[in-house]
């Protein structure tokens, strides 16, 4: 094995490494600390499938920002709806602040460094199954609408099993006639083929890339005008530069103040609700399981990190919506245990009678969803933030590549490489930093095969379009 650190294949040139993609570094470097969780699985309730299934990722979106998480706005009628009819986590986290290993993770059910998705866009391998793919090769009908060119097929590999894998994009962002799509579009183009059926059951995944950035709701969006302040009580008001400091893509004509931000998010979130609420309204929820989610959240100013993610591995940018609802999840179920993007397609494919995800590292959480008094096992949670995905700006923030560990009892490890610092959470046990430390000095490593996926030049310009610079220009690097 070529020297370099403790894991087994992360040394080995990407080609090898995905040949081996069924040894798992973490896993090696953790070991006690129960990142892969799939042996405490909570066991499948049963099921009278297959169901049809409607998954829903909605880009950018902050938990704390939708009604039914207790925000002060209705921004969510539709999916809050929608939740009082199944399960709402309330504690769910992404393994990632970034769209494309975060999706990649929530269709696989592993971690970025399994998939080797760890920027936007890479390329998932081949041998490694999606949910929709499972689904497909189950016979179900499948079809995918995303919104967003970051998850281009061409890019990203994600549409294998996919009957229908819709990625056109149809509106401009920042000069690119075709970077993306909104929300009314994709749910569409979800409906059209939905109506189309054939007596077989279903599997759609929708994606709406509205909520982010930048923040100009393409319709009028109901009054969500509130007396109290919109940005989260920690944010301090001091940091605010001024619209300058902040991303070109996010700098919108009339968007001034942090609070004009702050109220343009909310309407995006609102807009895209209300297009969801026209899916919602087809469903036959007594067969079919409808599971929403968010690959990432933003920062609204915490940390003086304003309206952005990627960069910070803060609870901003990782604490995300979660809600499951279907044949088996009981009304009204609030889940207070800690879940995960890796645990969706797991849980998914027990409530609709889908075969189960080849070596998922998430747990099947149906009966957790069904019995309240079920307590899981202890699972610890891994989120790990990269340093390709340039994006131009002002703010000074430069950190390059880091991780975050949270367990079971709310011990917190931050590793922040970039500035060659360790923040370590007092009392944590000596595996617990030997173990990370050792996952740290891996990823600040340099590698010979760790550039980006090459991408061809309408993608590139697509993604200067959506505010990310192209992979080969060689600008300081700011993830996002």
């Amino acid at each position: 094995m070529p020297a370099g650190g403790p894991f087994p294949f992360p040394v080995y040139p990407r080609a090898v490494r995905r040949l081996l993609g069924s040894i798992d570094p973490l896993r090696i470097a953790l070991g006690l600390l129960a990142v892969g969780a799939a042996s405490s699985c909570s066991g499948a309730i049963g099921t009278a499938g297959p169901y049809d299934v409607v998954l829903v990722t909605i880009d950018t979106t902050r938990a704390d920002h939708l009604s039914l998480y207790g925000y002060h706005r209705p921004t969510s009628p539709a999916i809050d709806a929608l939740a009082a009819q199944g399960a709402v986590c309330l504690d769910a986290w992404s393994q990632a602040p970034n769209t494309c290993p975060s999706i990649t993770s929530a269709l696989t059910s592993r971690r970025a460094p399994i998939t080797l998705v760890r920027g936007n866009p890479e390329h998932l391998d081949a041998g490694v199954p999606t949910i929709g793919r499972v689904a497909g090769e189950a016979g179900w009908r499948t079809g995918a609408f995303v919104s967003s060119a970051l998850l281009w097929k061409k890019e990203t590999s994600l549409h294998p099993g996919f009957d229908v894998y819709d990625d056109t994009m149809t509106d401009p962002c920042w000069g690119h006639e075709n970077a993306q799509r909104v929300a009314r579009k994709t749910i569409d183009a979800a409906l059209a083929w939905r109506a189309q059926d054939d007596g077989r059951p279903s599997f759609t995944w929708i994606h709406l890339y509205d909520p982010h950035g930048p923040y100009s709701a393409p319709e009028p969006t109901p009054d969500l005008d509130a007396s109290e302040p919109l940005l989260p009580p920690s944010v301090d008001l001091a940091t605010w530069r001024g619209a300058k400091r902040i991303p070109k893509y996010l700098r919108v004509p009339g968007l001034v103040t942090p609070a004009d931000f702050a109220d343009a998010y909310d309407r995006e979130i609102r807009y895209a609700d209300d297009q969801l609420g026209r899916l919602f309204d087809t469903l036959d929820l007594s067969r079919t399981v409808v599971a929403i989610h968010a690959d990432h959240g933003e920062a609204l100013g915490e940390d003086a990190y304003w309206f952005r993610h990627g960069n910070l591995l803060h609870d901003p940018a990782l604490r995300i919506p979660m809600v499951i609802v279907g044949p088996g999840v009981p009304a009204g179920r609030r889940v207070a245990s800690r879940v995960r993007n890796l645990d969706l397609a797991p849980t998914v494919a027990a409530l609709a009678g889908l075969p189960p995800i080849p070596d998922a590292e998430g747990r099947d959480l149906s009966s957790l969803l069904a019995d309240p008094d079920e307590e899981p096992a202890p699972v610890a949670f891994v989120a790990e933030g990269r340093r390709r995905e340039i994006v131009k700006d002002d703010t000074g923030i430069d950190v390059r590549w880091k991780l975050r560990y949270v367990d079971s009892a709310g011990i917190d490890v931050l590793w922040w490489p970039a500035v060659d610092e360790r923040r370590v959470a007092a009392g944590t046990p000596r595996d617990v930093v030997t173990a990370m430390d050792s996952m740290w000095r891996w990823l600040k490593a340099p590698k010979a095969d760790d550039g980006p996926d090459a991408v061809d030049p309408d993608t590139e310009a697509a993604l200067r379009g959506l505010g990310y610079t192209a992979p080969s220009e060689t600008t300081t690097p700011t993830p996002r």
